[in-house]
Order: C-alpha cells, then structure tokens, then sequence
C-alpha cells in the first residue's frame, strides 16, 4: 500500500508551497530553484504556482494529468491523499547535476521518499528573463 501510495503520489513528479513569486524573485531563480519549486508546487496541489513555473503550453497535459489524479484521489479517497501528501512534504529532492543544452539546462535530480527512489530529468529554458520548466522526463 505504501508503494502504491508512493507512485501514484509521484505521478506527474516525480517532483510552491508560496505563491506566484513576484518578477524580481523569479528572475533570481536559477534553473535548479525551478525545477525544485517546480516540484514542491505539483506535491502540494498548487498547481497554480506549478503553472507559473513552466511553459503553461509544453507542460500543459503534465499539470493536468498531475491535478485529475490528485483531485480523484481527493474525492474518492481523501486519507490516501493525505498520506501521499505527507509522503511528498518528507521527500528528499537533491539535484544531480546540470547539463547546458543550447539555449537551456537539463536538470538531472532525485526525489527519494520511504525507500523508494526516482531520478528524473528537467528540461528548463529561459522566457522573458524567467527559467521555465519545459518538460520532465526519467533521468537515463
């Protein structure tokens, strides 16, 4: 049970607790503070902030995807939620390294929670001055 909760709760993240940050802070976010309040956002259910993180076009299905398995879960078992949330708050998010791709970043990260481990690749480029989640993928 514990497993699936894991999985179904790192669906989507495999990973802001704050809101929309402000020009100023965003701009000082570097590719790595991306991806990881990237991934706070998404395991908080504030899908909002996720948004305003990414490339709302390219990550559209991502978020979407995310948010129809949260909100089902909240409906339809809401303490399953509460423990995959609690899960995700203790998650450990270390970032591996990163990777210049002609005009962006690949962020390789690892997001480890009761045991279970996932290493996972973002894709981040710059709009408008601001570093922008572009696409999540399994690290190879």
């Amino acid at each position: 049970m514990k497993n699936k909760i894991f999985i179904i709760a790192l669906i989507g993240i495999c990973t802001f607790m704050y809101g929309c940050r402000n020009a100023e802070e965003k701009k000082a976010m570097g590719p790595e503070d991306v991806v990881e309040a990237f991934s706070k956002a998404l395991a908080s259910g504030d899908f909002e902030n996720a948004r305003c993180l990414c490339d709302s076009i390219a990550m559209k299905d991502y978020i979407e995807g995310y948010a129809e398995v949260w909100n089902r879960l909240q409906k339809e078992d809401s303490s399953a939620l509460a423990i995959a949330a609690s899960l995700l708050s203790e998650a450990e998010m270390s970032i591996i390294r990163s990777e210049k791709t002609g005009d962006g970043k690949d962020v390789y990260y690892r997001i480890e929670a009761e045991g279970n481990v996932r290493e996972l690749k973002a894709t981040v480029k710059k709009e408008e001055g601001e570093w922008k989640v572009k696409m999540i993928t399994d690290a190879l």
